[in-house]
Parts: C-alpha cells; sequence; structure tokens
C-alpha cells in the first residue's frame, strides 16, 4: 500500500506560516512567535513521508529596511535549511507562479491607486489586490478552515492563506 503525498506549504516572510494538506486534513504553524526548535520539529514530523514541500522564492522587497530584508532572508534560509536536513524534496516558487496556478478570475478583486508621471500629472491605475484574491481563492477551495491566526482574531492571516494556497498548488501542479 503506497502511502498518499503530503503537501507543506511555507510562507517565509516574517509573520508567515507552514500549512499541511495530508488528505483533506490541515495542519498549520506559525512563524513568529514559535521557537526555531519547534518549527524544526515540525518539519522533522515529515522527514521519513512521501512530503514535498513548497517554499515562496521571494526576494527584498523595494523600500524595505536593511533590517526588514536581513529578517526575511535569515527566515528563508532557515526553512530552506531545515527542508534539506531533514531531506524533504522542495521546489522554490515565485509569488505570481503559485498565484497564477489557484486563482481563477472569480477570485480576483481590484483596487485602484493614483499613479504620478514624470510631466507632473496623475493617471489612475487598476491592480489586482493580491492579499483579498488569495483569501477568496482560500475560501472558495477550502471553505471550512478558519484563516485566523487564533479565535480571537477577526481578520484571516495573510500568511495562513499564503501557504496552504502554496501547498495546494503543490498538490495540483503533482510536485
Amino acid at each position: 500500500m503506497s502511502m498518499s503525498k503530503i503537501y507543506l506549504g511555507i510562507d517565509p516572510g516574517s509573520d508567515g506560516y507552514l500549512a499541511v494538506i495530508d488528505n483533506d486534513e490541515y495542519r498549520f504553524l506559525p512563524i513568529k512567535d514559535t521557537p526555531m526548535l519547534e518549527i524544526g520539529k515540525f518539519v522533522g514530523e515529515f522527514r521519513d513521508t512521501q512530503c514535498v514541500a513548497v517554499l515562496e522564492d521571494v526576494h527584498s522587497v523595494f523600500g524595505s529596511s536593511a533590517q526588514g530584508t536581513f529578517n526575511f532572508g535569515l527566515s528563508k534560509g532557515f526553512l530552506l535549511g531545515l527542508l534539506i536536513a531533514h531531506r524533504i524534496p522542495y521546489v522554490l516558487v515565485a509569488p505570481k507562479d503559485w498565484q497564477s496556478g489557484v486563482w481563477i478570475n472569480a477570485d480576483k478583486e481590484y483596487t485602484t491607486q493614483k499613479q504620478k508621471l514624470k510631466n507632473g500629472g496623475e493617471k489612475t491605475v487598476r491592480k489586482v489586490d493580491t492579499k483579498q484574491t488569495s483569501y477568496n481563492a482560500a475560501l472558495r477551495l477550502f471553505p471550512d478552515v478558519d484563516f485566523r491566526k487564533s479565535a480571537r482574531c477577526t481578520k484571516p492571516h495573510d500568511g495562513k492563506v499564503d501557504a496552504l494556497l502554496m501547498a495546494e498548488y503543490g498538490r495540483r501542479m503533482n510536485l
């Protein structure tokens, strides 16, 4: 009897999450306020399983502070090291790639922003609101999952949403 594949989605941001899809069961672990040892134990649970991880391949964000960029890189490097140390196969996926793999047009919500032109004028630009669009996709795909960080929270947690959508992307791509 073969084991079913387990998918681990990882949003490496400072307020990121790890999300697991194991058949139709979902587990989550926040990165923020979780000791590194506990994150290591959590990832280690999948060492001898049919698990593949999808780690968001993100880079420094323009305008971020040096400390913010350093912490972001530290988190991504730590998580990548855990996957390697526990011999868990992984793929690095750019946000636009996993998003296009799980979003449908009906999920998309837009925001409008004013953009200054070189000649001093302004134009209005319509952009996809990635946070709300991802949440819409997550609600459509996982209607029974609570995406709040805790029962006291009133809003969904972006990192939790993104991590589960990355795990779903891995499942859809049959990684």
